[in-house]
Parts: C-alpha cells; structure tokens; sequence
C-alpha cells in the first residue's frame, strides 16, 4: 500500500503519480482519490486532519499513465482548511476534489451500533480471481495486491423492496506506520472498493445474479471520516443502494472498526446501464 499512495513533490502545490488499472483499460478510481487526498495534506498547516473530501470522476484515466496533482488552497481558516485538487493526465483534467481539514476537537462521540456481523477470521477468503459478484479487480493486479477483502456472503437482499444491502470485511495489505494522514489515503483508497457492484445487484433480477452484465463507472465519491482510524486493520464495511434509475445509481457505505466504533461514511453516484449483448433477463420475460 505504501507504493500505491506515493506521490512526488514537483512544486509547492503540484504533485506526480501514477494510478493503478481498477475495471479494463480504466485508473482504479479510489487510488485517484487517495493520491488526491495526499497531495492535498502536504500542503495543509500541522495538526490538522482531513474531516470530508468530494470528489468527481472526469475521465477514465489510463492506467499506470503520469498523473499530475495541483492543489489550490481555497481556505486557511481558525480551525478549518478548505483544498480543491485537480488531477491532470496530460492536457486532460481525469478527477477533481475538494477536501476539508480540521484541528481536532473533544467531547462525547454518538453512532449507532454496529451491524452483528460474523468476524472476518471466520469467512474464506476470495479467490484467486476477481469476484464478480464485488469487484473487476483481481488479486494479482496491483490494487488486489494492496487490499485484503472477505466478503460477508450473506445476500444482497435486506427485506425492503427496491434496496439492497451487503458487508465486507477489508483492509489494506502490509503496515502503514503511525501516521494518521497515511491511514486516511489508505482509508479513501479501501472506499471504493464493490460500492459500484451494490448499486448493480438491486437493479434488477439479471444484475443480482450477475452484475457485469451491467456496465457501471463512477461519476463522483464523497467520504465522511468520523475519526481516525488503522486501515491496516479489518474494517467492516456495510454497504446499501435505495435508488437507481435514469442511467444511475446511488450507493451509501459505513466504515466499522472491529470494535464498533463507525470510522467513515460514503456515498457513490455510478453510471447504471446494460451492457449491449447482454442475456435477457427471464424473469422479465412474458
């Protein structure tokens, strides 16, 4: 994880990296979000954490391409820093995000509780190959070399009409150290992981036994973190999708610690539509 969150210096506000392959022929679009992220606390004042980021998927990206980063620093305020981060691939803007950091403050936390779910040391691992049901991602690739996942294989139905509603347990690959900012970047890149799947399997009947019959890329990421976090360290992540429609769906997502405390909550907006060719639904039939 540590070479997939490296970033260099090229200027005071611009950084250079280089962003793995997520779906064919497409950058993974949390290790965009996360170079992002880092590019924009090297240039935020000490002693201060990112707290939220919203970003907006462009392009695609080409894989393993140079990614450059520019920062602009919005605000510099008492307690709250405001960047905004475009990455450009050559002359073509891929992402841009805003990210918002904060001086810590103290006093009571309230979350609901954890979902009850099995310990990830009792589920299987994935296999050796991408798991369609989660991921186009392979564990061979980079970004599977950098994340650890166990679904939770549980359904994607949650009793309520029109939603669906699924688990896993992830974290990222190796130790990160003690720096926060490096668990944050971490964090960012975990989220992306089967949010744009969640949105698939409640779309249809076809979809939810197979969702790459549905093509699916993100349009914008938002993350909410509610306090620091391990990343190298299980988090279970629920994920549920209300809505779709209009060519889109919408997924939400919260990031637990193994000892219930809520890290992080998500939302995804992805392009939902049906891959050309793709078997007809029976179910729809007649």
């Amino acid at each position: 994880m540590h070479e997939l969150l490296h970033i260099d210096t090229v200027g005071p506000d611009e950084f250079r990296g280089r962003c793995a392959e997520g779906s064919p022929g497409r950058a993974y679009g949390g290790h965009l979000a996360a170079q992002a992220l880092a590019a924009a606390q090297r240039t935020v004042r000490e002693g201060r954490a990112v707290h939220s980021l919203h970003g907006y998927f462009l392009s695609p990206g080409r894989p393993e391409a140079e990614v450059r980063y520019v920062v602009r620093r919005l605000r510099d305020g008492k307690s709250y820093d405001l960047r905004e981060v475009t990455a450009w691939q050559q002359s073509d803007a891929v992402f841009t995000m805003t990210a918002s950091f904060k001086v810590p403050e103290y006093g009571p936390p309230r979350h609901a509780p954890m979902p009850d779910t099995p310990p990830p040391d009792l589920l299987a691992e994935r296999g050796a190959g991408p798991d369609r049901t989660w991921t186009n991602v392979g564990e061979r690739s980079a970004v599977g070399r950098g994340v650890v996942f166990r679904p939770v294989h549980t359904g994607s139905g949650s009793g309520v009409p029109g939603e669906s509603r699924r688990s896993l347990w992830v974290r990222a690959a190796g130790q990160l150290g003690a720096d926060p900012g490096a668990h944050a970047c971490a964090l960012t890149f975990l989220s992306d992981m089967a949010l744009a799947r969640t949105a698939a399997v409640a779309h249809s009947p076809a979809a939810a036994r197979d969702p790459s019959t549905m093509f699916t890329t993100s349009l914008d990421h938002a993350i909410w973190f509610h306090r620091p976090c391990r990343a190298d360290q299980w988090l279970l992540y629920t994920q549920s999708s209300r809505a779709s429609g209009d060519g889109r769906g919408l997924s939400t997502g919260e990031m637990w610690s193994r000892q219930g405390e809520l890290i992080a909550t998500t939302t995804q907006e992805v392009v939902l539509r049906e891959r050309r060719g793709a078997a007809p639904d029976p179910a729809a039939a007649g």
